[in-house]
């Protein structure tokens, strides 16, 4: 078998609409535990920079044995953020998973939230039948740039190889995971953290300006 068959998306930033939630979430999670000034600037720093990876990993770098602590904060202040300021859908998302699956293909959702977070966003979303597959670091292993949850998705999947998966996303991060995978093809989105640069630096094949262009990349279409 030749082609592509198993598309996996990232959620906040690609799939999902932003908007500074992670950074809001996160400055109320730090002002929680009494971080300020050069330290709180510091970790800010820090979590733009490593966006898309396992916020408990994450947290663990800047925090040390508080990062459980930390992390069950942030789960709480995301949600809580998120119901604030609402979530909606990257215009098109829906539409380029569903046009996949038409065409026979398998779709995944990976994100470094954790499953609980994960299904608040889902049903917020609407999305509850849309993704074969929702994948979080809980279920999988090691978060980001670590390959594993699109392991994941390959075996429950029962993709034919890894050179079968498409993997889009818009951090470095997604792209390095998809390279340490042996994806076949990488696609960097421009609606969320990072710019065409830093994805392509970071292994991106295609950078487009939406997940709704997905299906007009020519590499895209050529593996179908």
């Amino acid at each position: 078998m030749n082609g592509f068959e198993l598309v996996c998306f990232d959620m906040a930033g690609t799939t999902m609409v932003d908007s500074g939630l992670v950074i809001e979430s996160f400055r109320r999670t730090i002002d929680g535990l009494g971080v300020s000034g050069r330290e709180a600037v510091e970790a800010e720093s820090y979590v733009v920079a490593t966006m898309g990876q396992s916020k408990i990993e994450v947290f663990t770098a800047l925090f040390g044995d508080r990062a459980e602590q930390a992390n069950e904060a942030f789960e709480r202040n995301f949600v809580d953020t998120a119901r604030d300021f609402g979530v909606r859908e990257i215009p098109g998302a829906r539409e380029v998973v569903e046009e996949l699956r038409i065409l026979g293909f398998k779709v995944a959702l990976t994100t470094g939230f954790s499953p609980s977070t994960r299904e608040v966003l889902i049903e917020e979303l609407g999305w509850s039948d849309l993704f074969d597959l929702r994948v979080s670091p809980a279920d999988a292993g090691r978060g980001r740039p670590a390959p594993d949850m699109l392991l994941w998705c390959a075996l429950h999947l029962e993709a034919f190889s890894m050179s079968s998966l498409v993997v889009v996303g818009d951090t470095a991060s997604d792209m390095q995971a998809g390279q340490r995978a042996g994806a076949g093809l990488c696609v960097g989105v421009l609606s969320g953290t990072d710019d065409d640069v830093r994805l392509r630096g970071n292994g991106a094949d295609e950078v487009v300006s939406s997940v709704a262009e997905l299906l007009d990349i020519a590499a895209f279409r050529q593996g179908c």
